[in-house]
């Protein structure tokens, strides 16, 4: 684009685009909001789209977003980090106690390694972060399409130059500020108390819908001061306006020539005569006054809204939609966005989600939507807050998995298996290890067996690792693995107890494939969760309950968490259930019941009944989602008479 441009040092103008696969990990086909209502068993709009909830960097998704929604999206809304100070929490709730300012849920090694992506260089590696999305997001757009920029003031003027070179300077639409808090005390410089939220379009052609608020106080009261005999409140306004008219509204009425004052009616007489009859006139007494039109406050619209917003008040501590994210964005501020540059149907995108305002918003005002955050704990809170929508359509969330780890093994290690194994060997602390089939490293006592980044861990492939384990003289073996096969915990446990080897089953985490964090040796292969679910027949119905859950790194979870908790359940923030999985080929998770804390709902279901169709065999999957975001899930095969 023509006109101002932005440097930093380190700019890159260019921008790659890696487009992957993305993977659909679970299939959300009947929110609990809808239970006993007209919605159970799921709306849809009937034309084969679904809504997205997408977890990885956005960088990623949106260029894999690019090959369908090129040119579809109609609004974009993203409120990206702004300050290099803040410290981002998310306050939790343990149980059934609410969420406390002492339990506060910090960053993940990846929430942290994309915040230092954002501000580690300082401002030069957030404008790059920031115009790397805004590139990929002006592909997205419609030619009617409309992209609003949420910042803070410390850097909103960096955010606008960019904009202007990203999308045009002919296409800026407005600086809105929004009087987020009251003015406070500062002890050196004007407190800060709005934000600024950017608005350009792709082309002239955007849309546009006006919004309008509520009038003031003042205003109402220096202009809506009549009353009529019902109590209705009215304005008086004149009837003419300046110039002369040759038609009917140029002509003498009721004794009142305009004309005669250089002016002609507003209406046509017709029209005049049907407003004196409906009482919409005002006749001043005497008779010698001109006649006044009567614009009465309940059917005005209310306020035009301009740039300046100080009626949208933020999410305070006592407000129903807090979920104890700092950053937080009131619904009412996304519902005037959305309502303002969008229709029903339209497609809205927000790639930074965090709580996920957007997304709720878009789908109760009946928009289409595309939600991404690299935070696994954002994309919980998200799915919990659909849920909670009354009317939710379907919805799938996804990520970019297998295809986005094939593509950094090829440029980390290469093609070369053995230089994979090694190099996770050497992350995980262990040595590496040569002449074994399944044995790739050695811990002191212990053996490594690392599984392949395009394929779930096994149970025969853990079952040969215990054989060449015990074989081989090992009392211990740690199986890495970046997924694992369904139901795998209970049974492999079994079988190693059996041959006389201490398993643990530890997850490869999505960091190794940084070299930053590989570099601060700040990667944790954290062990997998134990879930125990017990199911129970009754005809063809099938009761599944929740029997434990068991953290196995309890010393990992803060003191101040711990000490709330009062038994296994109270870390299960979410479960959720599909009955019939493995019905159809490449199934996923398809959840059809849910039970789930919120702030106003904190106690939780443990048992969830299904009526089948038929008899039969079944295979339930449970998932479940701990507190911290973390998920865990196990397969029961049950038999329907």
């Amino acid at each position: 684009m023509a006109g101002v441009r932005l440097d930093w040092e380190g700019k890159q103008a260019h921008v790659e685009r890696l487009a992957l696969p993305l993977q659909v990990v679970e299939t959300v086909n009947a929110p609990r909001a809808d239970r006993g209502t007209i919605f159970e068993g799921g709306a849809s709009g009937g034309d084969g789209w679904r809504n997205r909830l997408i977890w990885g960097d956005n960088a990623h998704v949106l260029a894999s977003l690019a090959d369908e929604l090129a040119g579809q999206v109609d609004l974009v809304y993203i409120d990206p980090p702004f300050d290099s100070r803040q410290d981002y929490k998310v306050r939790i709730g343990i149980g059934d106690a609410e969420a406390s300012e002492n339990l506060s849920k910090l960053q993940s090694v990846v929430e942290e390694k994309a915040y230092r992506d954002t501000w580690g260089a300082g401002v030069d590696s957030y404008l790059q972060m920031l115009y790397t999305r805004l590139v990929l997001l002006r592909e997205l757009l419609s030619d009617r399409g409309s992209i609003f920029l949420h910042l803070a003031p410390n850097v909103s003027h960096y955010g606008r130059l960019l904009l202007e070179e990203v999308f045009g300077v002919d296409n800026f639409r407005a600086e809105i500020v929004w009087k987020r808090t009251t003015a406070h005390a500062d002890t050196k410089d004007f407190a800060t108390i709005h934000d600024a939220i950017l608005c350009f379009s792709k082309t002239d052609a955007h849309h546009w819908n006006p919004q309008f608020r509520a009038y003031d106080s003042a205003y109402l009261e220096s202009k809506y001061r009549y009353r009529d005999p019902d109590g209705r409140l009215h304005r008086r306004s004149d009837l003419m306006a300046a110039g002369t008219r040759r038609g009917s509204s140029g002509q003498p009425w009721r004794d009142h020539d305009p004309a005669a004052k250089g002016m002609h009616w507003k209406f046509g007489i017709k029209r005049l005569d049907q407003l004196d009859a409906e009482g919409r006139i005002y006749w001043p007494k005497g008779g010698t006054g001109v006649p006044q039109y009567k614009r009465y406050l309940d059917e005005m619209q209310g306020q035009a809204v301009g740039d300046w917003w100080d009626d949208l008040s933020p999410v305070n501590a006592q407000a129903r939609e807090r979920l104890g994210f700092d950053t937080q964005k009131p619904e009412a501020l996304l519902e005037r966005i959305i309502r303002s540059s969008s229709d029903e149907g339209s497609i809205v995108l927000d790639c930074f989600a965090g709580s996920g305002t957007t997304p709720a918003v878009a789908e109760r005002l009946g928009r289409r939507w595309v939600a991404c955050d690299i935070g696994r704990f954002a994309i919980h809170t998200t799915r919990k807050r659909l849920l909670d929508v009354p009317g939710c359509k379907p919805f799938v969330v996804a990520n970019l998995g297998r295809y986005e780890r094939q593509v950094w093994q090829r440029a980390t290690t290469g093609e070369e298996v053995r230089a994979y194994l090694d190099f996770v060997v050497e992350l995980y602390g262990a040595k590496t290890l040569e002449g074994f089939a399944h044995l790739h490293g050695s811990l002191a006592a212990r053996a490594v067996h690392v599984g392949s980044v395009d394929a779930p861990v096994t149970q025969d492939e853990v079952l040969r690792t215990l054989d060449e384990c015990a074989g081989a003289g090992y009392t211990g073996a740690d199986v890495l693995g970046w997924e694992w096969e369904m139901g795998l915990h209970e049974l492999v446990q079994d079988e190693a107890r059996d041959r006389g080897v201490d398993l643990r089953l530890r997850r490869i985490p999505r960091e190794v494939m940084d070299p930053r964090v590989v570099a601060s040796g700040e990667v944790v292969f954290h062990e997998l969760a134990y879930l125990r679910v017990d199911a129970s027949a009754a005809g063809r119905t099938v009761t599944v309950t929740l029997a434990d859950f068991v953290l196995p790194n309890p010393a990992l979870v803060p003191e101040a968490v711990r000490s709330k908790v009062n038994g296994w359940s109270d870390y299960v923030d979410y479960w959720a259930v599909d009955f019939t999985y493995g019905s159809s080929e490449q199934d996923t998770f398809h959840n059809q019941w849910q039970s789930y804390r919120t702030r106003a709902q904190r106690k939780l279901e443990l048992s969830a009944a299904h009526a089948y169709d038929a008899p039969g065999a079944y295979t339930v999957l449970v998932k479940v989602v701990d507190v911290f975001g973390n998920d865990t899930t196990t397969a029961v095969p049950v038999e329907v008479a």
